[in-house]
């Protein structure tokens, strides 16, 4: 659906370096400007990977995305910020197997992206309206999308955790929203999960820098909100419902939700709007 809201790039390119989170090895992404309908695209040293939902590959602990040999994984955090801030239109050129894990949010790309300045272009934005009810399952986890007049995003987590327990959150997601109460909410873990996350080869960067680390009596680090836990999922949410390839218009709730249900709603999103074109 076409939009009165022009697409949107950056002014200037920009780039940072750090640690992968689950690789632990060194990371580099310079974001460059990008013209009218080229979409936020990944640009690796075998090739592009378009942010879009047709290139999913895992989605254990993280959204990968795989585009012949080329392959990038820990894209939405990134891809959160991206579409937080209505930046369509960007390459994102990769040094590493993963994007940096920075502070285990979103912030410090939505800064990086702030620093680089936002350009208007000639087109308008393209509107991922949903049009009726489109939901997937898993057991008793569900993420479901209705239609609405904004983008609300909605979370529900449970967690048989003296320290986590059940949270709630959602809202109207505004860019001043998103970046003040969503983008700061970083990557959590419970303490007893640290082993079996790194028997997969995975979380191997995890540190006291990038990741909530909740123990049966205390946290690692202080949290910047009560319900940091739950308000990261919506984070990791908005990032995954990005690789529909347009703004997403609609009411999403995830309730225990996961990568992989969120990709999966993203799938089931791009496939009602393609069937209705």
């Amino acid at each position: 659906m076409k939009s009165s809201l022009k697409q949107c790039t950056i002014k200037q390119s920009v780039s940072m370096s750090g640690t992968g989170l689950h690789t632990g090895k060194p990371c580099r992404i310079a974001l460059h400007p990008a013209g009218c309908g080229t979409g936020r695209v990944f640009i690796t040293s075998d090739g592009r990977i378009p942010a879009h939902a047709d290139y999913l590959a895992d989605t254990r602990r993280g959204t990968s995305l795989k585009c012949g040999s080329a392959e990038v994984h820990t894209v939405e955090h990134l891809l959160a910020a991206l579409a937080g801030l209505s930046i369509d239109n960007v390459e994102i050129e990769i040094s590493g197997p993963e994007l940096p894990s920075a502070d285990g949010s979103a912030l410090p790309f939505v800064e990086l992206a702030e620093s680089a300045g936002r350009k208007e272009l000639s087109q308008p934005a393209c509107i991922m309206q949903i049009t009726e009810p489109v939901w997937v399952s898993d057991g008793d986890k569900y993420v479901f999308a209705v239609p609405w007049d904004g983008f609300c995003a909605a979370g529900l987590i449970s967690f048989n955790h003296p320290m986590i327990g059940s949270q709630a959150a959602g809202c109207n997601i505004t860019e001043e929203f998103f970046k003040k109460e969503i983008a700061p909410a970083r990557t959590f873990c419970t303490s007893s999960e640290i082993e079996m996350v790194q028997s997969m080869g995975l979380g191997l960067g995890g540190s006291d820098e990038n990741v909530i680390v909740a123990y049966e009596d205390r946290y690692n680090v202080p949290l910047r909100y009560k319900n940091e836990f739950v308000r990261h999922k919506i984070l990791d949410l908005i990032g995954d419902l990005s690789l529909a390839g347009g703004r997403v218009k609609g009411s999403i709730t995830a309730i225990k939700s996961s990568h992989t249900l969120n990709t999966a709603l993203t799938v089931s999103i791009v496939k009602q709007i393609r069937e209705r074109k």
